[in-house]
Protein backbone atom coordinates (compact mmCIF):
# COMPACT_ATOMS: atom_id res chain seq x y z
CA UNK A 1 0.00 0.00 0.00
CA UNK A 2 1.55 3.21 -0.84
CA UNK A 3 1.95 5.48 2.08
CA UNK A 4 0.60 8.98 1.89
CA UNK A 5 2.57 12.28 0.92
CA UNK A 6 4.12 14.21 3.84
CA UNK A 7 3.19 17.06 4.03
CA UNK A 8 5.44 19.82 5.42
CA UNK A 9 4.47 23.04 7.46
CA UNK A 10 4.93 26.20 5.58
CA UNK A 11 8.32 27.70 6.43
CA UNK A 12 8.01 31.56 7.22
CA UNK A 13 10.46 33.31 5.04
CA UNK A 14 11.70 36.84 6.46
CA UNK A 15 11.27 39.54 4.13
CA UNK A 16 14.76 40.95 2.55
CA UNK A 17 14.30 44.26 1.86
CA UNK A 18 18.03 45.28 -0.12
CA UNK A 19 19.18 48.80 0.38
CA UNK A 20 18.86 51.20 -2.69
CA UNK A 21 22.21 51.67 -4.20
CA UNK A 22 22.77 54.98 -6.27
CA UNK A 23 23.47 54.37 -9.70
CA UNK A 24 25.79 57.00 -9.39
CA UNK A 25 27.78 55.25 -6.52
CA UNK A 26 30.78 54.20 -9.09
CA UNK A 27 30.56 57.63 -10.70
CA UNK A 28 29.96 60.26 -8.39
CA UNK A 29 33.16 60.38 -6.89
CA UNK A 30 33.98 62.63 -4.17
CA UNK A 31 36.77 65.19 -4.90
CA UNK A 32 37.82 68.80 -6.25
CA UNK A 33 37.75 68.22 -10.66
CA UNK A 34 38.06 70.65 -13.35
CA UNK A 35 39.54 74.24 -13.57
CA UNK A 36 41.82 74.60 -10.16
CA UNK A 37 41.85 78.68 -9.85
CA UNK A 38 40.14 79.19 -6.32
CA UNK A 39 37.07 78.30 -4.41
CA UNK A 40 35.01 75.49 -7.20
CA UNK A 41 32.17 77.25 -9.17
CA UNK A 42 29.38 74.55 -8.64
CA UNK A 43 29.52 71.49 -6.31
CA UNK A 44 27.47 68.78 -6.97
CA UNK A 45 26.11 66.12 -4.73
CA UNK A 46 23.34 63.12 -5.07
CA UNK A 47 20.23 63.12 -3.02
CA UNK A 48 20.43 59.51 -2.37
CA UNK A 49 18.36 57.29 -1.10
CA UNK A 50 15.34 59.59 -1.23
CA UNK A 51 11.56 58.89 -1.94
CA UNK A 52 10.08 60.10 -5.12
CA UNK A 53 6.23 59.64 -5.93
CA UNK A 54 4.77 61.05 -9.06
CA UNK A 55 0.89 62.45 -8.01
CA UNK A 56 -1.57 63.33 -11.22
CA UNK A 57 -4.48 64.84 -9.86
CA UNK A 58 -8.21 63.27 -11.04
CA UNK A 59 -10.47 65.24 -13.48
CA UNK A 60 -11.37 68.65 -11.41
CA UNK A 61 -9.71 67.32 -8.37
CA UNK A 62 -6.72 69.71 -8.95
CA UNK A 63 -7.51 72.36 -6.23
CA UNK A 64 -8.48 69.71 -3.52
CA UNK A 65 -4.69 67.72 -4.48
CA UNK A 66 -3.10 70.70 -4.41
CA UNK A 67 -4.38 71.53 -0.61
CA UNK A 68 -3.59 68.16 0.03
CA UNK A 69 -0.29 67.91 -0.70
CA UNK A 70 0.76 71.62 1.14
CA UNK A 71 2.15 69.41 4.09
CA UNK A 72 4.51 67.73 1.94
CA UNK A 73 7.56 68.75 -0.63
CA UNK A 74 5.48 69.05 -3.60
CA UNK A 75 7.45 70.31 -6.93
CA UNK A 76 5.25 70.93 -10.33
CA UNK A 77 5.78 68.39 -13.13
CA UNK A 78 2.99 69.75 -15.40
CA UNK A 79 -1.11 70.59 -14.92
CA UNK A 80 -2.40 68.89 -12.08
CA UNK A 81 0.80 67.18 -11.61
CA UNK A 82 3.46 67.08 -9.24
CA UNK A 83 6.45 64.70 -7.83
CA UNK A 84 6.65 64.75 -4.29
CA UNK A 85 9.93 64.23 -2.09
CA UNK A 86 10.98 62.62 1.15
CA UNK A 87 14.31 62.10 2.50
CA UNK A 88 14.20 59.41 5.56
CA UNK A 89 11.71 57.44 4.62
CA UNK A 90 11.06 53.97 5.00
CA UNK A 91 10.90 52.06 1.71
CA UNK A 92 7.73 52.68 0.25
CA UNK A 93 6.57 54.57 2.90
CA UNK A 94 5.80 58.19 1.18
CA UNK A 95 3.84 56.17 -1.55
CA UNK A 96 1.68 54.46 1.11
CA UNK A 97 1.13 57.20 3.08
CA UNK A 98 0.18 59.67 -0.21
CA UNK A 99 -1.55 57.00 -1.57
CA UNK A 100 -4.22 56.85 1.57
CA UNK A 101 -4.11 60.87 1.62
CA UNK A 102 -5.01 61.33 -2.01
CA UNK A 103 -7.30 58.63 -2.11
CA UNK A 104 -10.43 59.18 -4.59
CA UNK A 105 -8.66 62.71 -5.54
CA UNK A 106 -5.20 61.65 -7.17
CA UNK A 107 -3.34 58.67 -8.77
CA UNK A 108 0.33 58.14 -7.17
CA UNK A 109 3.30 56.28 -8.32
CA UNK A 110 6.18 55.09 -6.21
CA UNK A 111 9.38 56.47 -8.38
CA UNK A 112 12.03 56.33 -6.11
CA UNK A 113 14.22 53.46 -7.99
CA UNK A 114 13.34 55.08 -11.24
CA UNK A 115 14.37 58.48 -10.58
CA UNK A 116 17.94 60.05 -9.54
CA UNK A 117 18.07 63.68 -8.39
CA UNK A 118 21.33 65.78 -8.46
CA UNK A 119 21.99 68.83 -6.68
CA UNK A 120 23.79 71.79 -8.18
CA UNK A 121 24.82 74.64 -6.43
CA UNK A 122 27.28 77.20 -6.33
CA UNK A 123 28.11 81.13 -8.00
CA UNK A 124 28.51 79.09 -11.33
CA UNK A 125 25.36 77.39 -11.41
CA UNK A 126 23.48 79.13 -14.08
CA UNK A 127 26.67 78.81 -16.27
CA UNK A 128 26.63 75.51 -15.97
CA UNK A 129 23.33 74.80 -16.59
CA UNK A 130 22.58 77.24 -19.50
CA UNK A 131 24.84 74.92 -21.38
CA UNK A 132 21.66 72.70 -21.82
CA UNK A 133 18.62 74.51 -21.58
CA UNK A 134 16.99 77.09 -22.46
CA UNK A 135 14.93 78.04 -19.67
CA UNK A 136 15.43 81.14 -18.11
CA UNK A 137 17.45 80.80 -15.13
CA UNK A 138 17.54 84.12 -13.98
CA UNK A 139 16.18 84.64 -10.32
CA UNK A 140 13.58 87.08 -11.55
CA UNK A 141 11.98 84.64 -13.96
CA UNK A 142 13.10 81.22 -12.07
CA UNK A 143 12.54 82.22 -8.57
CA UNK A 144 13.00 79.58 -5.46
CA UNK A 145 10.84 76.92 -5.55
CA UNK A 146 10.25 77.11 -9.20
CA UNK A 147 9.95 73.67 -11.42
CA UNK A 148 10.34 73.06 -15.27
CA UNK A 149 10.45 70.41 -17.21
CA UNK A 150 13.40 70.74 -20.01
CA UNK A 151 16.26 68.61 -21.78
CA UNK A 152 19.45 68.58 -21.10
CA UNK A 153 21.81 66.45 -23.70
CA UNK A 154 18.89 64.70 -24.80
CA UNK A 155 17.46 63.86 -21.42
CA UNK A 156 14.25 64.71 -19.96
CA UNK A 157 15.39 67.00 -17.07
CA UNK A 158 12.87 67.79 -13.90
CA UNK A 159 14.76 71.03 -13.09
CA UNK A 160 13.89 72.70 -9.69
CA UNK A 161 15.72 75.89 -8.10
CA UNK A 162 16.04 75.01 -4.16
CA UNK A 163 18.00 78.14 -3.23
CA UNK A 164 19.88 81.00 -3.91
CA UNK A 165 22.30 79.33 -6.08
CA UNK A 166 20.83 75.86 -6.19
CA UNK A 167 18.68 74.10 -8.00
CA UNK A 168 17.95 69.78 -8.31
CA UNK A 169 18.07 67.97 -11.44
CA UNK A 170 15.62 64.61 -11.58
CA UNK A 171 16.54 62.55 -14.23
CA UNK A 172 15.47 59.02 -14.88
CA UNK A 173 17.26 56.51 -13.53
CA UNK A 174 18.66 54.36 -16.97
CA UNK A 175 19.98 58.19 -18.10
CA UNK A 176 21.72 59.13 -14.31
CA UNK A 177 25.32 57.90 -15.41
CA UNK A 178 25.51 59.33 -19.16
CA UNK A 179 23.67 62.67 -17.51
CA UNK A 180 26.32 63.15 -15.12
CA UNK A 181 29.00 62.52 -17.27
CA UNK A 182 27.91 65.33 -19.63
CA UNK A 183 26.81 67.75 -16.77
CA UNK A 184 30.49 67.33 -15.04
CA UNK A 185 32.37 67.87 -17.96
CA UNK A 186 30.64 71.28 -18.77
CA UNK A 187 31.16 72.74 -14.86
CA UNK A 188 35.48 71.64 -15.80
CA UNK A 189 36.38 74.72 -17.19
CA UNK A 190 34.41 76.56 -14.07
CA UNK A 191 36.28 73.62 -11.16
CA UNK A 192 33.79 71.83 -9.16
CA UNK A 193 33.26 69.83 -6.06
CA UNK A 194 31.70 66.57 -5.91
CA UNK A 195 30.30 65.95 -1.90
Amino acid sequence: MPKAPVRSKPVAVAEVILPRVSPLADVAVQGRFGADRGAPGVTFSVRHPLSIATVIARAGKGKATAQALAEYEPRWAGPDQYFVVAQGRGEGALYRELKSALDGIASVSDQSHGRVIIRIEGPKVRNVLAKGTPVDLHADEFPAGKSALTQMAHVGVHMTRVGEDAFELSVFRGFSESFWEWITEQAEEFGYQVR
